[in-house]
């Protein structure tokens, strides 16, 4: 990825850099960084001469300024906007709850105001606006651009997405899936900057991880890659819509939490509810009994950090990752409490003992992870051809 390269150099790269890091031919980088100068996405720096009597190396640079992208999450809770510069800055964002009875169509009304109102904002030259990422919880048809029938989002049910919200703006658009996104928003600017292989585990209404292995974001046959809710951790947990007990995607999430609590009685009986919002300020509560040390508070947060560390050691062992990272509402809520307690518990359960160090760290970018990796998706895609190469309408 050229651009993420580039960027990955504050002091500069040049071209013969490029071409070592890439894999690309010499001619190739030529062309593409002349496109790019000419774009203004980058900007030749001060010319360097390595003690011998060679050609002197100009250094490169990306200009911050030089294109935008808009990054879109959509949570079953919230949607998340935000406006992107080149060096993976946030110049602008904003959040508003997802309407839940509303349609599809009305939803994605709402998303174009909002784009517009982010981009106006800022004061951007429309030009400079490279296009919009998208980032949906799965299952989706990135080739298409349709959202197909996400669990936690009724309604949702074969949108063309992409189509729809092009025709709206105006601008091209990116979809892609909820955690893949996270995991390039880490890489991109967060806690995975600087590594080639990661594990993103997101923890919100539904649970899913996204991985990057070798510097390649792997997304499966379908692009739907990630899918970990059916992963058994308790096997006398609740019962799971699959038929069996004890998935992680049940168990975790903020109800699984909240009737934990209830069970363990530091919860009154009228906490358990299925209702998205009614289970999140349960589990806030539970966070605020913690924080004030009830010790049966701690314990069930102690319990679950325990169901996470199995899927998480699961993760860790199945990619051999350098990084762990963890993030989403939940994770964020209960970072306090889980943080070590899964660190040490991953730890004691790797496969491969003391052949390589492993980092187990929370977001970097937090709430708006999904919203940064969409628009880093598109200002990557937009500038750095692979055979790999997104649907862009």
């Amino acid at each position: 990825m050229l651009i993420d390269t580039i960027r990955r150099s504050p002091n500069g790269v040049s071209r013969v850099e490029l071409v070592e890091a890439t894999g690309l031919s010499p001619q190739t980088i030529s062309n593409i960084v002349r496109r790019m100068i000419d774009a203004r996405m980058i900007v030749e720096g001060e010319r360097l001469r390595d003690g011998g009597m060679g050609k002197p190396r100009t250094l490169l640079r990306l200009d911050p300024t030089g294109a935008y992208a808009v990054g879109v999450h959509l949570d079953p809770r919230v949607m998340t906007f935000v406006l992107l510069n080149l060096h993976g800055h946030v110049i602008r964002h904003m959040s508003r709850a997802t309407p839940t009875a509303a349609a599809p169509d009305d939803v994605l009304a709402q998303v174009h105001e909002a784009v517009r109102s982010l981009v106006d904002d800022a004061g951007i030259e429309r030009t400079r606006l490279t296009g919009i990422g998208f980032a949906s919880p799965g299952p989706i048809d990135v080739e298409r651009g349709i959202v197909l029938d996400p669990p936690h989002l009724p309604g949702w049910r074969n949108v063309p997405l992409r189509d729809q919200l092009t025709r709206l703006t105006g601008l091209p658009v990116l979809l892609d899936k909820d955690v893949v996104a996270a995991a390039v928003g880490e890489r991109w600017a967060g806690a995975s900057l600087g590594y080639r292989t990661s594990v993103f585990l997101y923890l919100g209404t539904g649970i899913g991880t996204g991985v990057v292995v070798d510097d390649y974001v792997v997304r499966g046959v379908s692009g739907n890659a990630g899918d970990i809710g059916h992963l058994m951790v308790a096997p006398d947990g609740p019962p799971c819509s699959c038929g069996a007990r004890g998935c992680v995607g049940v168990t975790l999430s903020p109800a699984g939490i909240v009737s934990q609590a209830v069970a363990a009685g530091v919860l009154p009986e009228t906490s358990g509810s299925e209702d998205p919002a009614l289970a999140d300020a349960a589990l806030n509560r539970l966070s605020a009994l913690a924080a004030g040390g009830n010790p049966t508070a701690l314990e069930v947060l102690r319990t679950s950090a325990g169901f996470l560390a199995r899927t998480a050691k699961t993760l860790v062992n199945l990619v051999d990752t350098e990084i762990l990272v963890l993030g989403g509402p939940t994770w964020t809520l209960l970072a306090p409490y889980w943080l070590d307690e899964v660190s040490n518990l991953v730890r004691e359960g790797l496969v491969r003992g003391d052949l390589g160090a492993l980092t187990v760290a929370g977001t970097a970018l937090g709430e708006d992870v999904g919203a940064i990796g969409a628009a880093s998706l598109v200002l990557d895609h937009a500038f750095t051809p692979r055979p790999t190469a997104f649907v862009l309408n």
